[in-house]
């Protein structure tokens, strides 16, 4: 990866275990490759390929004809042949830019820093999203969906503190403890009972649903209250990115106005998180 995936800035590599660098980009190498993976710049050397390089997890055969090493995905050479590579996606997600195929999760190409394009349809129930009434990102396993398919839900941090994270219907459903046995068959007499009690008596009306309290500044940044400044920062700018302009210009009106609002409670938590963060306060 030469560039963030999710907030674009671009990968310092660092050479290890005293392996040599790429000349010509700078990129960490392997003193058994044959060319540089990250500019294909050939190093001048014919060692034979082998299966496993200290330092990089080599699990992909190369497709050069004349070629029998094995490559990491995402190498944008082999680091044998020094052939270019375009890695296939099954979702056909490609750069508008370097045209390399993307993962629908990213939001930055890894190969040349460009904003991510949006996927056509939700990946979860197929709708087109240029016809949803509203999507968002999920916060686990970061896929873009539409409304019906996202939804708040509580989970625990790290530190134990619930939290409310917007989830896919999938996440959602890995997130949510299902409701033990013990606890169906109380509540199942319970339910029983009221029904007898009710079965002659005018239903009531529903009670409106009570309104979820808001969220504090930190939860829309999605940070643990008290985290350093640089924190608040980094999920500030890969937060305003999901909702650049550019990534929702092709979206419908409503998706447009839902990115905009979503832009702004973002831009105001920043604000009030960089505020408090001051020292002093």
């Amino acid at each position: 990866m030469g560039f963030c995936p999710t907030c674009g800035d671009e990968v310092a590599w660092k050479s290890e275990h005293g392996n040599p660098s790429c000349e010509a980009c700078g990129a960490p190498s392997h003193r058994t490759f044959n060319c540089c993976w990250a500019c294909g710049e050939s190093f001048e050397e014919d060692n034979a390929p082998q299966e496993v390089a200290r330092g990089y997890r080599l699990d992909f055969a190369c497709d050069a004809g004349d070629c029998s090493g094995r490559m990491a995905w995402l190498m944008p050479f082999c680091p044998w042949c020094g052939e270019e590579k375009h890695w296939p996606h099954p979702h056909e997600l490609r750069c508008v830019e370097c045209e390399s195929s993307l993962d629908r999760s990213w939001v930055f190409c890894v190969r040349c820093g460009e904003e991510a394009p949006l996927p056509d349809d939700c990946p979860r129930c197929g709708l087109s999203l240029e016809k949803a009434a509203s999507a968002a990102r999920c916060e686990h396993c970061r896929h873009i969906v539409c409304g019906d398919c996202c939804d708040v839900h509580v989970t625990e941090s790290t530190d134990g503190v619930p939290q409310e994270r917007m989830l896919c219907s999938e996440c959602g459903d890995k997130a949510a403890p299902p409701a033990s046995e013990e606890e169906t068959a109380r509540e199942a007499p319970e339910a029983e009972d009221e029904e007898e009690e009710t079965e002659d008596e005018p239903e009531a009306p529903a009670a409106p649903p009570s309104a979820a309290p808001p969220q504090s500044a930190w939860e829309v940044l999605g940070i643990p209250r008290g985290a350093p400044l640089a924190e608040a920062k980094r999920a500030y700018l890969a937060l305003v990115a999901q909702y650049h302009p550019d990534k929702v210009a092709a979206l419908g009106p409503k998706l447009q106005a839902l990115a905009l609002e979503e832009t702004r409670r973002i831009i105001e938590a920043w604000e009030t998180v960089r505020k408090q963060s001051r020292p002093g306060r």
